[in-house]
């Protein structure tokens, strides 16, 4: 580090509903800070600092999600060789200004010599062209910076934290990537439930991590908040090349050697196989449905995000435990949807449904779900009405679609209907 002071600088990241970002620098130095230790002491590259906190010797910056700098997770078409990428966390701090430790003692700016004064004096009209020693002897032009800042001099971080997703391990299975969370504090000798995520095409790709950095599909089932109320596995397949099913409903053999993996996990972990839940949005709903198809007794419930399938071949999901959500503006999902919840009350489904607000809050969601669930409905549809999902229709409609799952896997309500399934 070029401040001798600082021990390690990481980077830490979070999912949210649009993606992984890097929101969180956080700086370790070699003796407690000041608790009053103020923001603008320091600088990040292409960066907004947004709030600090200090902790003994740790120093967080909070960055803001909305910089474009902040996101790792790159969207691409791989349907048209355009590959989706996820970068890791980097981040560029500098103390720009000199700050105090808890004993009082000062620790100079980032590239300062240890025996500089606090502050810089320049012109009469503050904006001369000051400079200040640095560490090397080498010297920092400081225009416009006559109020001690050092500008220009940064450390890298030499490490990054990823929250949840770090706790997803890896592995692959006859060639299938795959992240797994294995619960933490398991009983002995009990079984606990797992949750199936299949991500939708934009994923798809070689990189195991991009299932988790997408959204919130995968991971919200493994936050900590989340597995205090509801402790379970999390399955997420990471599937590489071309899409595993598409709109003629052609399925690619490689969904059977997703659930030859399911089966194999549930062999290998404490999984309690009465309460498997499948999800998935886009290609992992119409994945999740032909595994349901399928395979009529292997899920306990499913929650089918923006997607379809031919009602036609649908038989045998009439007697399943299905919440099915979509967008009124997804020119795919909706009308098809509509179509199956129809074929499926026709052989014998109760089938409740409710137009919903994608801005609704958690607390009317669920008065909605209580009244939903009230009915006795194995099958609960709930579209979002047009006008809260997306704005216009620049992509045919497309908008409605992806931005569907970007607040549906956030539906506590949702998470807490699956979870009381059993088979």
């Amino acid at each position: 580090m070029n401040n001798k002071h600082i021990l390690h600088i990481t980077a830490v990241t979070q999912v949210g509903p649009d993606a992984q970002k890097c929101t969180q620098a956080v700086l370790e130095y070699d003796r407690p800070v000041a608790p009053d230790t103020a923001a603008d002491a320091f600088r990040v590259d292409s960066r907004t600092v947004t709030g600090i906190s200090v902790s003994d010797s740790m120093v967080t910056l909070e960055l803001s999600a909305g910089d474009e700098a902040a996101s790792l997770y790159h969207p691409g078409k791989p349907w048209q060789h355009t590959p989706t990428t996820v970068e890791t966390a980097a981040v560029r701090v500098s103390q720009c200004r000199p700050i105090h430790a808890a004993d009082g003692a000062v620790i100079p700016a980032t590239g300062a010599a240890e025996n500089e004064m606090e502050t810089l004096t320049g012109t009469a009209d503050g904006n001369a062209d000051a400079s200040m020693n640095v560490a090397d002897g080498a010297k920092i032009a400081l225009s416009g910076a006559s109020d001690g800042a050092i500008i220009g001099i940064v450390d890298q971080n030499d490490r990054v934290k990823n929250l949840i997703v770090d706790d997803f391990i890896q592995g692959e299975f006859e060639g299938l990537a795959y992240n797994l969370y294995i619960p933490k504090d398991m009983e002995p000798g009990k079984t606990y439930p797992l949750v199936q995520f299949i991500h939708d095409a934009g994923p798809c790709g070689s990189d195991s991590r991009l299932t988790l950095a997408q959204g919130m599909g995968a991971v919200i089932w493994a936050d900590p908040k989340e597995q205090a109320k509801r402790k379970c596995f999390v399955l997420a397949p990471q599937f590489d090349g071309p899409p595993i099913v598409d709109d003629d409903w052609i399925v690619d053999p490689r969904l059977e050697t997703a659930k030859r993996l399911l089966d194999w996990v549930c062999d290998q972990y404490a999984v309690d196989r009465d309460r498997l839940y499948t999800t998935g949005q886009s290609m992992g709903c119409m994945s999740s449905i032909v595994l349901n198809v399928r395979y009529p007794d292997l899920f306990a419930a499913s929650f089918l995000v923006a997607g379809q399938w031919d009602d036609r071949q649908i038989g045998g999901l009439e007697k399943q435990n299905l919440w099915m959500l979509n967008s009124m503006g997804d020119v795919k999902a909706f009308p098809i949807m509509n179509q199956m919840a129809c074929e499926m009350e026709s052989k014998g489904a109760l089938v409740a449904r409710k137009l919903i607000s994608a801005k609704a809050s958690q607390e009317e969601l669920s008065e909605i779900a209580k009244s939903l669930i009230a009915t006795g409905a194995n099958v609960i549809y709930t579209p979002y009405k047009i006008e809260t999902v997306a704005n216009g229709w620049s992509s045919r409609g497309g908008e409605h679609h992806t931005n569907t799952w970007e607040t549906a896997y956030n539906i506590e309500a949702i998470r807490e209907w699956m979870f009381s399934k059993t088979k």
